[in-house]
């Protein structure tokens, strides 16, 4: 099964947990059954349309998702690390 990692940050809507192994074919499977897991976290991913927000980074296995590339087009591994990538601000 596909690992996802998600930032550190939302430990306060993932029970602390930042890793999870979750079954998926691709991208979107996988985040979908990440919420259904963890319902809290759909809004850091899904607009109140159910669209992707599109201000975080994906990596699989290491390779950046373009921004462009649709999650159901990423298809997963059985072993495929996702990272999420938060967007950062400051100054």
């Amino acid at each position: 099964m596909p690992h996802l990692i998600v930032p550190g940050s939302w430990h306060n809507v993932t029970s602390g947990k930042v890793r999870s192994e979750l079954p998926a074919a691709n991208l979107r499977e996988l985040l979908d059954t990440f919420v259904r897991s963890h319902p809290e976290a759909g809004y850091r991913l899904y607009s109140p349309a159910g669209e992707l927000l599109p201000y975080h980074l994906f990596l699989v296995d290491g390779e950046q998702v373009p921004r462009t590339t649709p999650a159901d087009d990423v298809e997963l591994a059985p072993g495929s690390r996702v990272e999420i990538i938060a967007p950062l601000a400051g100054g």
